[in-house]
C-alpha cells in the first residue's frame, strides 16, 4: 500500500459520538433496575427490620436465577442478530428477534410451574438454621417466581431497542419500572401492611409495566425488529445462541452462587447481622455495575456489528473509548459512595460503619471495570470459552477464596470485593499470553483475528463532511482501487461516486455536521466498501428519491456497477455497505 495511503487513519470522533449516544441511557437503565433492590431493602429495613431486609438478600438468588434464563435466551440471540446485521442478513435478524420472544415466554411457563412446585423446600435451603426466617423468604421467593414472566420477557426489549438505536427508551422503560416499583413498595408497606409480600409485588408489577411499555415502542412503526413465527431451527444456530449467550447467563449464575456462598460464610461467622450488613454491600456493589456493566452494554451492539464487519480497527478504538469512560465514571461513583458511607449504613437503619466495605468496593471498581469490558469483547468476538474463565474468576472462585482466606486471617471480609477482581486480572494476563503464544496471528491481549488483514488490502479512515475532506477521500478511494487491480477508468469512477453521495449526505442534514467511517477492503477479489455516517435516516440509493437530480448521479453509478449495495441503520447512525 503507498505511503499516502498507509497515512490515513480512522478517528474516534464518529465512533466516539454513537457511543456516548448509548452511554447514558444504559447506565440510568442499570441504575433504574436496581432501585428494586435498593428500594427493597431500605424501605423493608425501615418497615420490617433486620429479619426482613435479611430475607430479601436471601432470596436475591431466586430473582438471579431469573436473571440467568433471561440473559442467556436474549443476550445470545441479541449478540447473535448484531452479528447478523453486520453480515447485511436482515432476515436472520427478525428470525432471532422472534426466538427470543418465543422461548422467554416457553422458559418463563416452566419455571413458574416447577418453581411454585419446589418453593417450600427452597425457603428451607435458603435459611439454613435461620429457622425463623423461613415465613419472609417463602413468602418474597413465591411472589417473585410468580413475576417470572416479566422479569425474564423484560430482557427483550433492553436488549432489542438498544440494538435498534433507541436506547433512550430502555432509559424510560427502566425508569418505570425503577420509579413504579418505590411507589408501588411505599403503598404496600405502608398503608396497605402487606408486609415483604407486598415488596415483591411491588417488584413485579413494576417490572410487568416496564416490559408492556418496551414492546410497545418495538412494535410501532420506527422499530427495525417485528414479531413473527419464524424461529431458527437449524441445530448450528441454536449452538451459536448457546455460545453467546452463556458469559452473561453464567455471570448471573455465578453470581447466585457467590451470593449462597457469602451468606453461609458471613452467618457462620457473624450471623444474620452481618447477612444483613452484607445486603446494603450488595445493595451498592449493584449500583457500582450501572458504570461497570453500562459502559459494555452501551457498546455492545457496536462490537457486534463491527466482529461480523470484522472491523478490527474499529474494535481497539471503541474498547479503548469504554475504559477512558468507565475510569472517570468509576472514579466519580467511588468517591461518592466512601463520602455517603455513613448515611447509607443509616438508610438501612444499621448501626456499624460501612466504610472499610465502600472502600474496598470503590478500589475494586477498576480492575472490574477492565474484566468486565474484556468480558463482553471477547465473548462477542468469538472468545466466549475465556470470556467465561474472567466471569468465574471475578464473581465465584477467587471471590469465594478471598473472603475465605480474609475471615481466616481475621481481616475485613470486605477485603474480598477488591481482591476477587486484581487476582482475575492476574490470570487474564497469564491465560492470554499463553492464547497469543499458540495462535499469533491473533493481537496479544484483545486476541483480534488479523488474517483478513493478511490475506488482502484493508483501510479504514474517518472523514470530515467538508468538501476539502470528501474530495480527497475521493482521489484517495480511486488510488487504493487501482493499487488493488482496478482499472483507472473504473477507479476514478467509484472515487467521484462516491464523492457525490457523501456530498449528497452532507446537504441532506441541512448544515448539521456529519462525520463518516469510511472502511474499504479487497480479499480474494471481492472488494468491498462500508460507509458509515450519522445525522438523519438517509438512504441514497432509495428507489423514492428523484434521480433526475444530478446528485444522485454517484447512487445510479454505483448501483450500476456494484454486485450488492445495502442501506441500513444500525445503533442509531446509517450504514451503506457496498460489494463490486
Amino acid at each position: 500500500m503507498s505511503a499516502e495511503l498507509t497515512q490515513l487513519r480512522q478517528d474516534e470522533l464518529f465512533l466516539r459520538k454513537a457511543f456516548h449516544r448509548s452511554l447514558l441511557p444504559c447506565i440510568l437503565s442499570i441504575l433504574s433496575g436496581n432501585i428494586n433492590i435498593l428500594v427493597d431493602g431500605i424501605l423493608v429495613g425501615q418497615r420490617i427490620g433486620t429479619d426482613g431486609l435479611s430475607a430479601i438478600s436471601l432470596c436475591v438468588p431466586v430473582y438471579l436465577m431469573l436473571c440467568v434464563i433471561g440473559s442467556f435466551i436474549v443476550s445470545g440471540t441479541a449478540i447473535q442478530a448484531s452479528k447478523a446485521i453486520g453480515r447485511q442478513d436482515g432476515v436472520m435478524g427478525q428470525r432471532l428477534y422472534a426466538t427470543s420472544v418465543w422461548l422467554c415466554v416457553a422458559a418463563s411457563a416452566l419455571v413458574t410451574v416447577i418453581g411454585l412446585a419446589l418453593c417450600h423446600p427452597l425457603s428451607v435451603m435458603l435459611c439454613g438454621d435461620e429457622s425463623g426466617l423461613i415465613p419472609l423468604v417463602y413468602g418474597y421467593a413465591s411472589v417473585t417466581i410468580i413475576g417470572a414472566l416479566p422479569k425474564i420477557l423484560v430482557y427483550v426489549p433492553f436488549w432489542f431497542l438498544r440494538m435498534d438505536g433507541r436506547a433512550s427508551l430502555v432509559t424510560w422503560m427502566m425508569l418505570v419500572m425503577g420509579g413504579g416499583n418505590a411507589i408501588l413498595d411505599y403503598i404496600f408497606l405502608y398503608p396497605l401492611g402487606m408486609g415483604i409480600e407486598g415488596a415483591a409485588w411491588a417488584s413485579v408489577i413494576s417490572t410487568a409495566l416496564a416490559c408492556i411499555i418496551g414492546f410497545v415502542w418495538l412494535s410501532d412503526r420506527r422499530s427495525g425488529f417485528h414479531l413473527g413465527r419464524a424461529m431458527i431451527r437449524q441445530a448450528e444456530e441454536w449452538k451459536a445462541i448457546a455460545i453467546d449467550g452463556s458469559p452473561s447467563a453464567l455471570n448471573n449464575l455465578f453470581q447466585t452462587l457467590r451470593l449462597l456462598v457469602v451468606n453461609a460464610m458471613l452467618m457462620d461467622a457473624g450471623g444474620s447481622a452481618l447477612v444483613a450488613v452484607f445486603t446494603a454491600v450488595n445493595c451498592i456493589s449493584a449500583f457500582s455495575l450501572a458504570v461497570t456493566d453500562g459502559v459494555t452494554q452501551a457498546a455492545s451492539p457496536m462490537l457486534g456489528i463491527y466482529s461480523g464487519e470484522r472491523d478490527n480497527g474499529s474494535t481497539v478504538l471503541l474498547v479503548r473509548r469504554e475504559w477512558r469512560t468507565g475510569v472517570i465514571c468509576s472514579a466519580i461513583f467511588s468517591v461518592a459512595i466512601i463520602a455517603l458511607s455513613d448515611v447509607i449504613s443509616s438508610l438501612y437503619g444499621l448501626d456499624v460503619s460501612l466504610y472499610p466495605a465502600m472502600a474496598c468496593l470503590s478500589l475494586g471498581m477498576f480492575p472490574g471495570l477492565l474484566c468486565s469490558i474484556l468480558s463482553v469483547h471477547y465473548n462477542i468476538s468469538g472468545h466466549a470459552g475465556l470470556a467465561n474463565l474472567i466471569i468465574f474468576s471475578r464473581t465465584f472462585l477467587m471471590a469465594g477464596l478471598s473472603l475465605l482466606a480474609a475471615l481466616r486471617l481475621g481481616l475485613s471480609p470486605w477485603l474480598f470485593l477488591f481482591l476477587s477482581e486484581v487476582l482475575t486480572v492476574i490470570i487474564w494476563v497469564i491465560v492470554s499470553g499463553i492464547y497469543h503464544r499458540l495462535h499469533p496471528i491473533c493481537t496479544r491481549f484483545l486476541l483480534l483475528d488479523r488474517s483478513l488483514e493478511r490475506e488482502g488490502s484493508v483501510l479504514n479512515f474517518s472523514v470530515a463532511g467538508s468538501v476539502e475532506e470528501i474530495c480527497t477521500t475521493s482521489e484517495r478511494l480511486s488510488g487504493f482501487c487501482t493499487e488493488i487491480g482496478m482499472g483507472d477508468r473504473e477507479s476514478m469512477s467509484l472515487g467521484l461516486a462516491v464523492e457525490e453521495i457523501m456530498t449528497l449526505i452532507v446537504g441532506m442534514n441541512d448544515g448539521v455536521p456529519v462525520r463518516f467511517d469510511v472502511r474499504m477492503f479487497s480479499v480474494h477479489d471481492v472488494i468491498g466498501l462500508r460507509v458509515r455516517y450519522g445525522g438523519i435516516e438517509f438512504n441514497p440509493f432509495s428507489p423514492n428519491h428523484g434521480k433526475e437530480d444530478d446528485l444522485y448521479l454517484g447512487a445510479e453509478l454505483i448501483s450500476g456497477i456494484a454486485e450488492h449495495v445495502l442501506y441500513q441503520r444500525t445503533f442509531g447512525v446509517n450504514t451503506v455497505q457496498i460489494l463490486l
